[in-house]
């Protein structure tokens, strides 16, 4: 039975405690939240947290749990012991294994491990996360246990070449779901305008945006694209853009911005012609400049 370490109990913290208990792995936890000797529950289950120095002498596979900001405070206390024949994974998606590199020089072998998932609760985190895409970056000789986790989680592992492919993998990854939470408020704030409550909105909005993100998990995106622009509908589009610069012209600046994105998408596609996409340009580089006098006059 291989002993780990979770460094952090948050909300990844505790779905790698939970699941890698399942897994039958002999777990121990060291949080700010729970003394050591005493018994940190996660869910149903009740998981020894024990001191750093404990963790450090037991675990075989020490996992940095915590958020980013703190990955180097670790790292520095870590320093004070030596590590020989220790492997040391830090989960932050943001960050290469480079933040672990003082711990290669005392002697362990390093890398980071990134779930490619959304974890809003610890509830949801013990949900989404067997089955997702997980990323790794560091050390060769760390492959193999780490397959073997991301196969006990049924994950899907994603080898990054550098720690620059790392930092632009986490930017398309917030990009897809942190975002999509802030399109899901403009639709909100429109939907609010036109006499829905917030949670009509988001109750009307979300099997319109689950129905899009299944189209996104089954089709090209040249094939998921719907509505006026993929059709090259653009009274529709100009419509819209009139109504929003006159009613909520906050909303409509972001519309206008993404606007050229989804037009490409659509003659990638074949949806419409050079001559509408050059059409649709020309009309919303008409739409930012009465934007820009409208801002400028106030």
């Amino acid at each position: 039975m291989k002993r780990v370490g979770i460094i952090g109990l948050g909300r990844v913290g505790s779905a790698l405690a939970y699941t890698l208990r399942d897994y039958g792995y002999d777990v121990a936890v060291v949080s700010r939240r729970v003394s050591p000797g005493e018994m940190a529950a996660v869910k149903d289950k009740k998981i020894q947290a024990v001191s750093l120095t404990q963790v450090l002498q037991e675990a075989e596979l020490l996992f940095i749990a915590t958020p980013d900001g703190i990955i180097g405070e670790i790292v520095t206390k870590l320093q004070d012991y030596r590590l020989e024949g220790k492997a040391v994974l830090h989960m932050s998606g943001a960050h290469s294994s480079a933040l672990l590199v003082p711990l290669r020089e005392q002697g362990a072998l390093i890398g980071s491990l990134h779930p490619l998932q959304s974890f809003a609760t610890v509830e949801q985190a013990l949900e989404n996360l067997p089955g997702s895409y997980f990323t790794y970056e560091g050390d060769q000789l760390l492959l193999e246990e780490v397959r073997l986790l991301v196969e006990k989680w049924g994950g899907v592992l994603k080898i990054l070449s550098s720690a620059e492919t790392k930092v632009i993998y986490h930017a398309g990854a917030c990009l897809a779901s942190n975002y999509l939470v802030a399109l899901a408020w403009l639709g909100v704030h429109c939907l609010n305008y036109a006499g829905f409550s917030e949670e009509e909105a988001r109750e009307a909005l979300t099997p319109l945006m689950q129905g899009t993100v299944n189209n996104i998990a089954r089709l090209p995106l040249t094939k998921a694209l719907t509505g006026p622009i993929s059709r090259g509908d653009l009274e529709v589009v100009r419509n819209h853009t009139r109504v929003l610069a006159a009613e909520l012209p906050e909303v409509n600046q972001i519309y206008c911005f993404m606007a050229p994105f989804l037009g490409k998408l659509a003659l990638e596609g074949q949806n419409i012609t050079v001559e509408t996409y050059r059409e649709l340009l020309q009309m919303l580089m008409q739409a930012f400049t009465g934007m820009t006098k409208q801002q400028s006059n106030k």
